[in-house]
């Protein structure tokens, strides 16, 4: 399929055993992290297609993953309530992260890198099912601090701003909470959605926050003041990941009606959908930029049910 905007380039069949729930680019290089049910992570060159390392640690599906900015360290949460920081230079396969957090029941179904500002600790942040987000020092494995939305219900979606300056988390109650990392206050909230949120992503200037609901929306919000910007239409199933393109230009959406839907932010509309997926699509990427290298024009991975990851090429876009 070709389009304007993005053609599918790869598709990688049976990528994992089981559902894929997660995909996450490693910042200024054409290197893509996969996670799901199967309980590994396998790390993939996007060229070519190859699987270059698998990295696993106990027997629980993995609830979340990220990468950090420089693209050093992986960061995954599971099924049986750790966290675990992998080292990605280190080479070969492992069995053995550089450091696992027991995190305790449930205390961290999201779990996020916090971009480190001045000499201040690095930090992590999770989710729990009582509607707070956990800090916790990345070098000592210990809880530090505590972020409270006053609902105690269970938050499925979290976000750190690329700055480091904001958290955002979602869940249940269909509410969006951004929070000031430094003070700890709650800075803005939004009620846009009906349904439950999973997933929430800031824009690569922190100015905008992305979410994505059962309620088959794609929502923009402006997280500097606290006011909705766009309500993005058109899906026929829950919409269960959604990233802006690192020029704000364009969204990525997937959903469990088996598409990928590319929408222009400035139209609010709907300009390219693709079909590579037999089943529910459970995750959107863009390829990241790092300090050292551009990305202007980003490759797009989406990874789902059917068990495939698909790779997308820049055209226009």
């Amino acid at each position: 399929m070709s389009s304007a905007l993005y053609t599918a380039s790869a598709t990688i069949d049976n990528a994992h055993e089981d559902d894929i729930w997660h995909t996450c680019w490693v910042p200024g290089k054409h290197q893509l992290a996969s996670a799901g049910a199967d309980e590994v992570v396998k790390l993939w060159d996007a060229q070519s297609g190859e699987c270059t390392r698998t990295l696993k640690d106990g027997d629980f599906a993995i609830t979340s993953l990220d990468i950090n900015a420089q693209g050093t360290q992986l960061l995954t949460s599971s099924m049986d309530h750790k966290m675990r920081i992998w080292d990605l230079n280190s080479s070969g396969d492992q069995s053995s992260p550089a450091m696992a957090i027991d995190a305790q029941p449930i205390n961290a179904w999201k779990a996020r890198f916090v971009p480190q500002r001045g000499d201040g600790e690095p930090l992590l942040a999770s989710t729990t099912d009582r509607g707070t987000v956990k800090l916790w020092s990345a070098k000592r494995g210990k809880e530090v601090r505590e972020l409270n939305t006053s609902r105690p219900k269970f938050l499925y979606a979290l976000a750190v701003s690329p700055d480091g300056t904001k958290i955002a988390c979602a869940g249940v109650d269909s509410h969006i909470y951004v929070f000031d990392v430094e003070s700890g206050a709650l800075s803005c909230s939004f009620a846009g959605h009906s349904d439950v949120v999973r997933s929430v992503s800031f824009s690569a200037d922190s100015a905008l926050l992305v979410s994505a609901s059962d309620d088959k929306q794609v929502q923009v919000h402006d997280a500097r003041f606290g006011s909705p910007a766009a309500t993005l239409m058109g899906h026929f199933g829950w919409v269960v990941s959604a990233e802006m393109h690192a020029n704000g230009t364009y969204i990525a959406s997937a959903s469990f009606d088996a598409k990928v839907k590319i929408w222009d932010v400035a139209q609010r509309a709907c300009v390219e959908t693709h079909n590579q997926h037999a089943q529910a699509v459970w995750s959107v990427a863009w390829q990241r930029s790092s300090e050292e290298v551009d990305v202007p024009r980003p490759m797009l991975a989406s990874a789902g049910e059917d068990r495939s990851l698909s790779l997308y090429d820049p055209l226009l876009a």
